[in-house]
């Protein structure tokens, strides 16, 4: 094609496309100075792959074959030894799996080396295992307690004050709908705070499940009250005041957001292609998807 034309309909794997050339760019070999500062990053990003590939072989032979202690690999390669109290099955108490900041005690993997045959009858070191990028861990029980029921009065406490926690997020809730209902009916009764406007980028201090009920509600009819189920966290109910149209973007953020959506609706398009392949052919995935290791998320970040 030549500069403004139009080409005829092109199929391809993803479907049938209508393309216009808009413009033509000639490639433009860069200089070395030019070219220095991303050399060096690159550089630099491959030596840190290949120092942590080195200290990760290290860490994982030292924790095997010196069974009976971390110290010893935590000397060689002046790493901390941590110490933790209290830790379940189910990871540290009050803190979800995979939820920052769970940090490496509540990962899965890790859990189940500490609380394996080898770990709490041997008392041996754990496996090393991968928890976060760039991140190896190696566990040691020291004193195992069997899972057993406690006395009332040592977990007295604790029922009541998530007995409490739950009978007011109820009456919180309740509340909520109570207010809904009158203030759906007389808007003027309505008590909020003083209004502030959000966006998907600029949320303030508002949680983003609110934002992202805001900005999905209808405001045919201005103004609108919305309620929002936040879970645990109770109900939000907001009212929409007005809807402010969005600040024209300048050039360069207007191209970038192009570049952004052109690559979300081919990712959207490659996905339904493939769920279309899979629905055809009856294609089935059998076993889960095995977890990137931390050298090949590092390797799929540098691409």
């Amino acid at each position: 094609l030549k500069k403004g034309e139009i080409s005829d309909v092109v199929e391809s794997d993803f479907g049938f496309h209508i393309i216009r050339l808009t413009d033509i760019k000639e490639s433009k070999t860069k200089s070395f100075e030019d070219s220095k500062a991303s050399l060096q990053a690159d550089l630099k990003t491959q030596q840190a792959k290949a120092k942590y590939a080195e200290l990760a072989d290290q860490f994982t032979n030292g924790v095997y074959e010196q069974s009976d202690s971390l110290q010893p690999t935590a000397d060689k390669l002046k790493l901390p030894v941590q110490k933790a109290a209290g830790l379940t099955r189910k990871g540290p108490a009050g803190v979800a799996p995979g939820v920052p900041p769970a940090g490496p005690l509540a990962n899965p993997k890790l859990l189940a080396a500490v609380f394996s045959a080898d770990s709490l009858e041997k008392k041996r070191n754990s496996e090393a295992v991968e928890t976060a990028t760039n991140q190896m861990v190696s566990a040691r029980v020291v004193k195992h307690q069997p899972a057993a029921t406690l006395p009332y009065a040592e977990v007295s406490a604790l029922v009541r004050e998530r007995l409490v926690a739950q009978r007011a997020l109820e009456l919180a809730k309740k509340d909520a709908t109570d207010k809904f209902a009158v203030w759906t009916a007389d808007l003027t009764a309505a008590s909020f705070p003083a209004p502030v406007t959000v966006s998907r980028d600029q949320t303030g201090n508002t949680p983003v499940d609110v934002v992202e009920a805001v900005l999905k509600a209808d405001t045919a009819k201005l103004p609108a009250l919305i309620s929002i189920d936040l879970g645990l966290q109770g109900t939000a109910l907001a009212r929409i005041n007005a809807v402010v149209q969005r600040a024209k973007p300048d050039d360069a953020t207007a191209a970038q957001e192009r570049q952004q959506y052109a690559a979300g609706w081919s990712a959207a398009e490659s996905q339904a292609y493939f769920n279309g392949l899979k629905e055809k052919f009856k294609a089935k995935i059998l076993v889960k998807k095995p977890a990137r290791t931390a050298l090949e998320e590092m390797a799929a970040a540098g691409s």
